[in-house]
């Protein structure tokens, strides 16, 4: 998106400085309807690049975003005096310190923009600058912002904290609700069987052959689901099966696999501890109860 900006504030440059040769005697028609080409293609193709492009602005930021409020500002530059250098050194670091506050704004550090201004103003337009003054102000503005980055820092950890204690707490409630979701599936059905590591599985077929080994590939079709029924992954649906070795699967995953033969079809309940744990994973929630069904389409040993 930063890109497209740029694309897009050079293209305003040109444009005005075309305009202004425009203006300037001796152009002729050729030249006019050359340069009006290059005024309507320019526009029009960064006008829709940048609508394109829209949602890659950050969520909060896009919610917010009005193009009556952009053209705005993209108009008051476009067709401001680009032979005023002055004018445009002022617009490009005030843009640049605007970026700055705004970063500022999003961790809580206010700064006031008249203030700030009227404290510029008056010391830009002095008539001598005292080296004593701006030694002093410049060392007390580093340690402001030593105090702002420590602020940001404290405030960052501090969100982070939160964080992980509201995923420690969901993923503890997770495994709750998945650790009674298997023993109500144990109580309904007697078919389903518990291993020692805390492994519940249902034999809906058994194949034949032998079962393979962590060091042989299998071929597989499988549905996974969390215990609301939601389907976060499925070779099914995508209408290819999978091959993978044992190990590069979640350990309940590998230790039901190594029960099957080829031909073989089971339900597989996955506690967190033997899935993914405390971690959320993609469309996974942390400690989350997986629930499989696995078929065996075919075992190869590695050579």
């Amino acid at each position: 998106m930063k890109k497209t900006f740029v694309s897009i504030a050079m293209a305003g440059l040109a444009l005005v400085s075309v305009s202004c040769n425009n203006s300037a005697s001796g152009v002729s028609e050729a030249d006019k309807a050359f340069n009006d080409s290059i005024a309507v293609f320019m526009g029009r193709a960064n006008g829709a690049m940048l609508a394109q492009n829209m949602d890659q602005l950050p969520a909060e930021e896009l919610a917010k975003f009005k193009k009556e409020s952009f053209l705005r500002g993209f108009k008051s530059v476009l067709m401001a005096d680009t032979g005023d250098v002055a004018y445009q050194y002022g617009v490009q670091i005030g843009l640049n310190i605007a970026r700055q506050l705004q970063m500022f704004d999003k961790d809580s550090v206010n700064v006031d923009r008249e203030k700030m201004f009227s404290n510029f103003s008056k010391a830009f337009l002095a008539d001598s600058i005292n080296q004593t003054e701006l030694t002093r102000d410049m060392g007390t503005f580093e340690g402001l912002m030593q105090q702002v980055q420590q602020k940001i820092q404290s405030r960052q950890m501090q969100a982070r904290a939160a964080q992980e204690a509201s995923r420690a707490a969901q993923a503890e409630e997770n495994k709750a609700k998945g650790a009674e979701y298997i023993a109500n599936a144990i109580k309904e059905d007697a078919a389903i069987k518990t291993t020692e590591s805390g492994l519940a599985y249902k034999v809906v077929k058994q194949g034949t052959g032998a079962t393979p080994t962590e060091s042989d590939l299998v071929k597989v079709h499988y549905t996974g689901k969390l215990i609301d029924g939601t389907v976060f992954d499925s070779s099914v649906d995508r209408g290819e099966p999978a091959d993978f070795a044992i190990t590069q699967v979640v350990p309940g995953f590998g230790e039901g696999l190594k029960m099957m033969n080829k031909g073989s079809k089971y339900i597989l309940y996955i506690p967190s501890n033997l899935a993914y744990g405390d971690n959320a994973t993609g469309s996974i929630p942390a400690g989350s109860t997986l629930v499989f069904e696995v078929e065996v389409l075919d075992i190869t040993a590695q050579k």
